[in-house]
């Protein structure tokens, strides 16, 4: 089955990009928590070939390609695509309006990631993403991929954010499948990878950047400590067998 084409998302181009840096604090923290994440739990080194999938506006694939890795950010939304090569593509960071299923690298691929990208898949399109994963990666090659948790408090996150107006609606609109920790576990146990560790972000620290950054910053190293299950926003990292 193929990934199917959908139109492009309501959201301007450079949504990312402008969340996390001129947003009220718990969001420019929600997406500040990203870079923490990767850096804590599979950084980018140099000489990686990375992928990143679903990329966005391309501060991840900024991020990433900080460390010296080459990096592709791949995104099927042409506006992200346009602004991310506009504003971060450089000799070793590069971008592409295409889907992962249409990548053809020429090394084996050393890390995937795909951040906040499952939940807007249907279950047979998140299967077909995760055996292309396979397909590109090199053996004991890793992905990082984060997902909100369908068992904690994102549910309710997620109703107050789509009747606010601030951002663009998630809920049955560009959410379609929601993961919990084992739901998520099994899928990619599924596809021939082993899981290397599952852990959860956002339970608190993003509130707490409204009152302090500090507080904030050092909130989330002690939350990303506690059972997967408690933060909103589940973060799996597992390696091709």
């Amino acid at each position: 089955m193929a990934m199917k084409e959908r139109a492009a998302p309501a959201i301007s181009g450079d949504y990312q990009y402008r969340a996390g840096t001129a947003g009220l604090a718990p969001q420019r923290f929600w997406h500040y928590t990203k870079r923490l994440a990767i850096d804590r739990y599979l950084p980018a080194a140099a000489g990686d070939m990375i992928v990143d999938a679903g990329c966005g506006s391309g501060v991840i694939s900024d991020h990433l390609g900080q460390s010296g890795a080459r990096v592709l950010g791949i995104d099927p939304h042409p506006a992200a695509i346009a602004f991310a090569t506009s504003r971060f593509a450089r000799d070793n960071v590069h971008f592409a309006n295409t889907t992962v299923e249409h990548v053809a690298c020429d090394t084996p691929v050393d890390k995937i990631y795909s951040l906040e990208v499952l939940e807007h898949l249907s279950s047979e399109e998140g299967s077909v993403m995760l055996r292309h994963f396979h397909r590109l990666l090199r053996p004991g090659g890793s992905v990082f991929l984060t997902t909100p948790n369908a068992r904690s408090v994102w549910p309710l996150i997620e109703w107050a954010a789509d009747r606010s107006g601030l951002v663009a609606p998630m809920g049955g609109a560009q959410h379609v499948e929601m993961y919990h920790q084992r739901k998520l576990r099994a899928l990619v146990e599924h596809h021939d990878f082993q899981v290397r560790g599952i852990h959860s972000m956002c339970l608190l620290s993003p509130w707490i950047a409204a009152v302090s950054w500090r507080a904030a910053r050092w909130t989330f190293d002690r939350e990303v400590t506690l059972p997967p299950g408690w933060g909103p926003v589940l973060i799996a990292v597992f390696c091709r067998r």
